[in-house]
């Protein structure tokens, strides 16, 4: 009886022990970028659940984690369930180059890490990691490649100076300044008398056989006189009203969805690359800006396709589409 209970001490201690330590507190591992099968087995591994969002959530046909709450190195309890946003789009396909021009050491790494590329560099302090900022880069950003591709970047120690573009000078309005028209009287005539050279009458001679008879010498003088009637007409004076040009429309209303791209990236079919545009979800009110650098193909009520962090903010993915208005 004694050595029975003496065994059954014995291995109780390392099975209480291994219960504890299973039941340890959890770092929450890092599952952006993983396919469906490291998921099941990374969670499975460290006794955790997890529920899924987003493209394919709902049939089981998600391919990638796009996001993870709460986020990587989170110490979580024991079968804590964590929240995935997934996504159908495959995690060794075909991706699109970020854009780097401009960017600094440190944020290179982090944006190719994130799109999961390789890159080379040239030039000053490429040799011993000195440089600061990439000045080049080969492909452009935006054109899509293979996973895990290498991009050929120029760097360079010295960051270059960017002159600040002149502001566009607005056009000053210009302004008329009319009278009010002054009210005259109404036309008056006023007959004015001119007199005109005077007529002269000379005295009649009569002629007879024996003598001539002349009588007294009378002149008779006639004045005539001309009378002209002169009318004032009043002066009418216009007032014409300045009109005001028409300020151009500077927005859009419609559809937002949202694609796998480069963060602070967003496409259009209407706006020049490079705008910097502002989405304002009619709904709620929340907005966003981000950079049109990208063109899609759907026209009519799509008026911008945002990247999936981007869109996140205004709503769910599992949403698919806001009502957004666009303006720039």
């Amino acid at each position: 009886m004694i050595v029975v209970l003496a065994a059954s001490l014995v291995f109780a201690a390392p099975l209480g022990a291994k219960g504890a330590t299973s039941h340890a507190k959890r770092h929450m591992p890092n599952l952006v970028g993983r396919s469906r099968t490291q998921v099941y087995a990374l969670m499975r591994a460290d006794g955790l659940y997890f529920v899924t969002k987003g493209p394919g959530s709902a049939n089981g046909t998600w391919k990638e984690v796009v996001a993870q709450s709460p986020r990587a190195g989170t110490v979580v309890p024991w079968h804590f369930e964590a929240t995935l946003t997934t996504s159908t789009q495959s995690p060794h396909g075909p991706r699109r180059v970020p854009s780097l021009l401009g960017l600094s050491r440190a944020r290179t790494y982090a944006a190719m890490a994130k799109a999961q590329l390789f890159f080379t560099t040239r030039g000053p302090g490429s040799s011993n990691a000195t440089w600061k900022v990439v000045v080049r880069q080969t492909p452009r950003a935006g054109t899509r490649v293979r996973w895990h591709a290498t991009v050929a970047l120029v760097v360079s120690t010295a960051v270059p100076r960017t002159k600040p573009k002149p502001k566009p000078k607005r056009p000053v309005p210009v302004t008329t300044t009319t009278r009010a028209p002054v009210k005259r009287p109404k036309p008056t005539c006023v007959p004015v008398t001119t007199p005109s050279a005077p007529t002269t009458t000379a005295p009649i001679t009569t002629s007879t056989g024996v003598a001539t008879t002349t009588p007294a010498a009378t002149t008779t003088t006639t004045v005539p006189v001309t009378t002209t009637t002169i009318c004032r007409v009043p002066v009418t004076t216009t007032t014409v009203r300045p009109t005001r040009p028409k300020k151009p429309k500077r927005y859009r209303i419609g559809e937002a969805t949202w694609y796998e791209y480069i963060p602070g990236r967003c496409a259009t079919w209407y706006l020049p690359r490079g705008t910097r545009i502002t989405v304002r979800d009619l709904k709620t009110g929340k907005l966003i800006h981000c950079i049109a650098t990208d063109r899609e193909a759907a026209h009519g009520d799509r008026v911008v396709d945002l990247n999936q962090t981007e869109f996140a903010q205004l709503a769910p993915l599992s949403q698919g589409v806001v009502v957004v208005k666009v303006s720039w």
